[in-house]
This record gives structure tokens, sequence and C-alpha cells, in this order.
């Protein structure tokens, strides 16, 4: 229950006490707490909120400045969604999960992590256009693509067998766009 999850002071006791739906792992059901709760994972663990975590781990070595991501009532980043930075910035991503994780010559990220999140881990119903989902990344369907996709038509989609990189920034009024290219 994502919607009753945010209503509440403490979101992760809200997302712990909200019913399953299926059984775990055999249906798809896009939730974005789920994300969220990863972020409070990384606090809890590392002692540090998400933005500073990735600090020296994917900001400073990507050139990525200007960092702003929004917070729950209990000052942890909201994981996914709420996020803020330049058009360019998140092109950077993109760009460094084509490259495999490296970033200059510098590995940033495991390419075993990569081939895995970039890959189809759960298929989705057709309803949800031309893509599966992977870690936190949704996968072309019949391509070798993949998409960051944000709410109000923030994009950027990329595609592992050419290289090619689309970063949109858009103002729609569909909170996630359906394609089916």
């Amino acid at each position: 229950n994502e919607a009753g999850s945010v209503t509440e002071t403490d979101w992760a006791r809200g997302f712990l006490e909200s019913t399953i739906r299926g059984e775990p792992g055999t249906k798809f059901n896009y939730n974005s707490m789920n994300t969220y709760m990863l972020s409070a994972i990384v606090r809890e663990v590392s002692g540090k909120g998400l933005t500073d975590f990735l600090r020296p781990r994917l900001w400073e070595p990507l050139d990525i400045t200007e960092v702003y991501w929004e917070k729950c009532p209990r000052g942890i980043e909201k994981g996914g969604w709420g996020l803020y930075i330049r058009q360019e910035d998140f092109a950077k991503i993109g760009q460094l999960l084509l490259q495999k994780g490296e970033w200059k010559g510098r590995r940033l990220v495991s390419e075993a992590w990569v081939d895995a999140a970039t890959s189809a881990q759960i298929e989705t119903p057709e309803s949800y256009g031309g893509f599966h989902y992977g870690f936190q990344i949704w996968v072309g369907r019949e391509n070798d693509s993949f998409l960051f996709n944000g709410m109000f038509g923030q994009n950027i989609l990329c595609y592992k067998d050419s290289g090619i990189l689309v970063a949109s920034n858009a103002g729609v009024d569909e909170m996630f766009q359906g394609s089916e290219f």
C-alpha cells in the first residue's frame, strides 16, 4: 500500500505493516516504497543518508555537484523519487551503465551488477508497455535497452548494442509514461 505508507510519519513501519499482494517473486507490482526501503537500509547500515553515501561513490567521480533528494518525515531520502539533478548529470548515470560501470578508466560499479540490473529480473504485464523490470531499472522486452523512467517525463533511455542514450526532461500530465518502442 504505497499511498498508505506515505501518509504516516514512519514510512518504514507503514511499509512493513502493509499486506503482501501475492506470493513474493511471482507477480510484478511496481511500488516506489521498495526503493525507499533500500534507502532506509543504506542509512541504517552505513550511518549515512543516501545522498552522503553516494557522494564519494557516484556523485564526485561523475562530477555531479548539484544534488537534492527529498526526504520523508524522519529525514530519510525517498529513494524511489524526489531526486533533483541536472539532466546532463542524470545522463551520466545512464552512460556509466552503458559503459558497464566504468567511468574515465575507474570502476565505480561492478560489471556483474550492471549486467544483472539492466537485465530482466521479472516479467511485467503487457499493460506496462515495452519493458520488463531489472534492479530498479526498466528493461526492454524486445530489444537490448534499459530505461530510467521518472515522474512526469524525466527519462533516460539507453540502447546497449549501439551505445545510444536519449535523455528527456518534460512536464507531461502522466505520472509515468507508457511506450511501445
